[in-house]
């Protein structure tokens, strides 16, 4: 076989699929790119498996399949050919039309909001391959529980458990996953709920999205933690423009800043985003006074509430409820892995009945094999073995910094209990924008604080410094390097 039919296959002896699949699937990759063409003819069966090394049976079965699903045809005597009817099955399509970028007229017309106008803040596409990545919302892979992942993905995924997820449950969720978020998620949170009251999401902002169209219109007051989370103020701001920023302190979000107008109120209170302070009790059940008394909506965002330092983490918002009047927000997402997109939301079953009839206008329903896989992961323990890890990493990781931040005079931080980022202050003078675009040129990746305040001339001297991700080892080389460039920059 000649070198240009052998680039089209790497066989691996220890993935879980069988060589004659990856064969077939190496094959389509081929045809379906186009770098074999109509009508040419494939090898031989013979010389095929002598070249990889397999039985020619294995060849052989691969092959049959592809003339079954019609990607190949074969011919008495000359062998197999790539189906020139498989290339008609496409439509043609013009060059220029395909290369045409101009804006379609009914653009400027139609869209009076352009999501891509609102500031943000994300980490840097490259962050995995850079020595030091201080990055936000990201998981150190040693940490991840490959080996009990896909032992429960292979379980959902058996025949009987496909039966299960196979139909399109759009007016309900998974029962089991359901069943492990009342027993073994939200008691740890102190919350109680029945079935009626739980809603799952595409992670938690596909949840504050369903929440802010069900509640928020025109003219609808919102406050808002600042510095905050930037996306969710784009989501309300495509509602209403009456979000009114509230600053915050060491208890968390200032009461006394919060006009007695406002609808909605959004708060982080385990760990406050970004800063990572956590709401005193004193501060949350005055909270929740002044959400009764005003007949206010409380929307609690309890991200990373299990990564806790504290031997007695603080309740949640709606544990201490009596009223209903808090909206809990929850996510296997920012917990388990960004990628995942599977959160939850808590509220009373009214509430819930109308978020779910939305949600199936919006996608119908999660995707019930990520449920099923998640609600196993939950049941067999793996869940709070991870997290039991994770939070003893976090705490050897907090230590490091807290205390190479409390000896560099450069730099201060708010005191935290838990979590896995740093809210860090630089000198003034300092540019953190600039700061992290020199300090990517030195294999640091790390975030700019500007994109969580709401002013129109926001604080440019802070640092959203992550450490879920880093390995412990390179945290004070990384900070070094940090602290040696705004040093350069200040000179």
């Amino acid at each position: 076989m000649n070198e240009m039919w052998s680039q089209f296959f790497s066989l691996r002896r220890d993935k879980p699929r069988t060589l004659q699949l990856q064969i077939r699937q190496q094959l389509i990759d081929a045809i379906t790119n186009g770098l074999i063409g109509p009508n040419e003819p494939l090898p031989s069966s013979r010389n095929l498996a002598t070249a990889l090394k397999v039985a020619r049976n294995t060849v052989i079965a691969s092959y049959k399949e592809l003339e079954f699903d019609g990607y190949i045809t074969s011919q008495e005597r000359r062998g197999y050919f790539v189906n020139e009817q498989f290339y008609e099955s496409y439509t043609s399509n013009d060059e220029d039309q395909a290369n045409n970028s101009s804006p379609p007229f009914w653009l400027e017309k139609l869209i009076t909001k352009k999501p891509s106008d609102k500031a943000n803040s994300r980490n840097p596409e490259n962050w995995q391959s850079l020595p030091y990545s201080f990055t936000i919302g990201q998981l150190d892979k040693s940490l991840i529980p490959y080996y009990e992942w896909r032992e429960v993905v292979r379980h959902s995924s058996t025949l009987p458990e496909i039966q299960k997820w196979n139909i399109d449950h759009v007016d309900s969720d998974d029962p089991s996953l359901i069943k492990q978020i009342q027993a073994k998620v939200l008691p740890k949170r102190g919350i109680w709920a029945n079935e009626s009251q739980i809603l799952i999401t595409s992670g938690s902002q596909n949840a504050i999205y369903i929440i802010a169209s069900l509640l928020v219109k025109q003219g609808t007051v919102i406050a808002m933690e600042n510095p905050g989370y930037p996306d969710v103020k784009n989501i309300f701001s495509f509602k209403t423009d009456n979000i009114i920023p509230v600053p915050i302190d060491k208890d968390g979000i200032m009461i006394k800043d919060i006009s007695l107008d406002t609808d909605i109120i959004f708060t982080t209170p385990s760990h406050q985003y970004p800063t990572g302070v956590t709401m005193s009790m004193d501060r949350r059940h005055e909270l929740l006074l002044l959400a009764k008394d005003n007949n206010m909506v409380i929307i609690e965002d309890d991200y990373e509430a299990e990564i806790n330092f504290q031997k007695k983490p603080h309740p949640s918002l709606k544990s201490l409820d009596k009223n209903n009047n808090v909206i809990y927000v929850g996510s296997f997402s920012k917990a388990f892995a960004p990628g995942l997109r599977l959160g939850y939301m808590v509220a009373p079953e009214s509430f819930i009945k109308e978020a779910r009839a939305l949600r199936r206008l919006m996608l119908r329903h999660m995707p019930a094999n990520n449920q099923r896989s998640v609600a196993l992961f939950i049941g067999l323990g793996h869940y709070h073995n991870m997290f039991t890890k994770i939070q003893k990493t976090n705490k050897e990781r907090w230590d490091i910094i807290n205390e190479k931040i409390n000896q560099e005079p450069l730099l201060s931080c708010t005191p935290t209990h838990g979590g896995s980022t740093f809210w860090v202050k630089i000198p003034e003078s300092v540019d953190s924008e600039k700061l992290c675009l020199r300090l990517l040129d030195k294999g640091v990746a790390i975030r700019p604080g500007s994109a969580s305040f709401y002013e129109e001339k926001p604080p440019s001297n802070y640092l959203h410094l992550g450490y879920s991700a880093i390995d412990t080892n390179k945290i004070n080389k990384g900070i070094d390097i940090i602290v040696k460039e705004i040093k350069i920059m200040m000179s």
